[in-house]
């Protein structure tokens, strides 16, 4: 059974522990507390698949839960407890334990331009039969 009653020193330390998860794991727990992160950073840009949410194990699961019961109990936000140095190394290590530094380069020209594929060559003129 998970609990949300805690302390601030709890707080503290399930920030610090998901944080260090996030930014030096490689495992999909590492990815899960580092997505959690990045949503309760910026929802918007960073939406938690909540289905996938629940793979936590118990442990970064009970704390997850403290930190969010912490934040929307008392409307605080993430950024008054990290910096955007901090957030930034953990999408660093879940952009690179998801493949997506791998994928946007393949999509993207490393100038940020789209590769063009070149114009078909025009099909030969048609040949009649004498």
């Amino acid at each position: 059974m998970i609990t949300i009653n805690a302390s601030a020193n709890d707080i503290e330390r399930a920030l610090a522990e998901l944080y260090r998860l996030a930014t030096t794991g490689t495992d999909s727990n590492a990815r899960h507390a580092g997505s959690f992160l990045l949503a309760l950073w910026n929802g918007d840009q960073h939406p938690l698949n909540v289905t996938e949410f629940k793979y936590l194990e118990p442990k970064p699961m009970r704390q997850a839960v403290q930190l969010f019961a912490f934040l929307m109990t008392t409307g605080t936000s993430l950024h008054n407890f990290m910096s955007e140095e901090a957030i930034a190394q953990v999408a660093e290590n879940v952009s690179a334990a998801t493949g997506e530094t791998f994928n946007n380069t393949l999509k993207r020209h490393p100038n940020g331009a789209h590769h063009a594929r070149p114009a078909a060559t025009p099909a030969p003129e048609c040949r009649t039969l004498p």
